[in-house]
């Protein structure tokens, strides 16, 4: 399943992320996060390093510890900006992804804004849900403190296979 998580800026998509994740995992699902950097180029390799040194040569990179996996890999713009590429490629064998961002993909998705009005920003997929403090008519709502709440949502969703 692939959910996204839209909203604007500051609105507190990443806490929220970073707060149910803990409950879908102790529920026994893998899950994964997929956060846009819409802001181009980036780096999580340390610059001299042996690893950095052979990406810069022209190589994709796998850094490989007992704990952690870091694929470092080229990828067209086209390639980067499609969500669903980047799914079927390395996410499709988790119970659930969840996106950060990808606002224009057109994926169902939770929308978390600080006013009602902001939701009308995100209507380029199906809304399942909005977090906001304010009560919002209309759609499946949620206040920012309903952390098991919106978890249990979610777990709905992942189990209807949506």
């Amino acid at each position: 399943m692939l959910l996204s998580i839209v909203g604007t800026s500051d609105s507190g998509k990443t806490t929220l992320i970073t707060r149910i994740m803990p409950i879908l995992k102790e529920k026994g699902l893998r899950v994964a996060v997929v956060k846009r950097h819409a802001h181009g180029d980036f780096e999580i390799d340390k610059e001299g390093k042996d690893s950095w040194k052979i990406y810069n040569s022209g190589a994709d990179v796998v850094i490989a510890s007992p704990v952690k996996l870091a694929f470092i890999r080229r990828v067209s713009e086209e390639e980067g900006n499609n969500l669903d590429w980047i799914y079927e490629r390395y996410l499709s064998d988790y119970d659930l992804v969840i996106t950060e961002g990808f606002s224009k993909a057109g994926k169902d998705r939770i929308v978390v804004v600080k006013k009602p009005e902001e939701v009308e920003l995100f209507k380029q997929g199906r809304i399942l849900a909005v977090v906001c403090d304010e009560k919002i008519e209309g759609y499946t709502w949620f206040r920012r403190d309903e952390v098991e709440r919106i978890a249990d949502f979610i777990l709905s969703l992942q189990k209807q296979g949506r």
